[in-house]
């Protein structure tokens, strides 16, 4: 004879729902997700957008300040510019970095300790320029079409007889927009100096920042 426990077999009704989503729940779910995505996505963007154009300003002008208090910092140093018809004003090659009146985007001038007049003189240059030494300083408002320039420094050293490599005082991402040396004074001791350098913004847009200074020579 058989015996059963107190137990109990407990079956599944016939109306007990599985666990789980139905398509119809899924469809809601996903729908409400992308009104969300929808919503949000905009305000993100936009403040993405923000952020890196507020980087792009800010590095423009760390840039120019940093190039003009190093530009100042030289010609301070310098007692007299050197025009673009001397002999003093070349490196030897096909760059003339002298001075000109119709198109001062560049400048030479000898160094305090040095004696104008005699050869192989101290010498710094401040210049915009190609990234390709070969060829002439040229204006940077017209190189748009070709190879943005850089800002550069060089150094003639008397020691190796020789200008030293170029120095640039901008980061390459940044561009130069204008630069001038305007001479004036008694003895055309002061130079204004006009900077403006150019970046790509977030959405491929320019910006611009510009500085203006002056400096005079052997302030130092």
């Amino acid at each position: 004879m058989k015996s059963f426990s107190g137990e109990k077999l407990v079956g599944k009704g016939r109306g007990q729902r599985k666990a789980g989503f139905t398509l119809i729940e899924l469809l809601v779910v996903m729908g409400l997700l992308s009104l969300i995505a929808f919503l949000v996505y905009p305000a993100y963007l936009g403040s993405s957008r923000s952020y890196d154009l507020t980087d792009v300003k800010s590095s423009l002008q760390q840039n120019a300040r940093l190039a003009m208090k190093r530009m100042v910092t030289s010609l301070e140093a310098g007692m007299v510019v050197i025009p673009k018809e001397s002999d003093e004003a070349t490196d030897g090659s096909e760059n003339n970095y002298g001075y000109d009146k119709s198109n001062p985007h560049k400048i030479v001038f000898y160094t305090w300790n040095s004696t104008p007049g005699n050869s192989d003189n101290d010498k710094t240059a401040l210049y915009a320029a190609l990234p390709d030494l070969n060829i002439d300083p040229i204006n940077p408002a017209l190189t748009w079409e070709r190879d943005e320039p850089v800002l550069y420094m060089r150094r003639y050293d008397v020691a190796s007889s020789s200008w030293e490599n170029a120095l640039p005082l901008i980061r390459p991402e940044v561009k130069i927009t204008q630069l001038n040396f305007i001479l004036g004074g008694d003895n055309e001791d002061k130079v204004l100096i006009t900077l403006e350098l150019a970046r790509q913004g977030p959405l491929k847009e320019w910006c611009t920042y510009k500085l203006v200074s002056a400096a005079k020579l052997g302030a130092r």
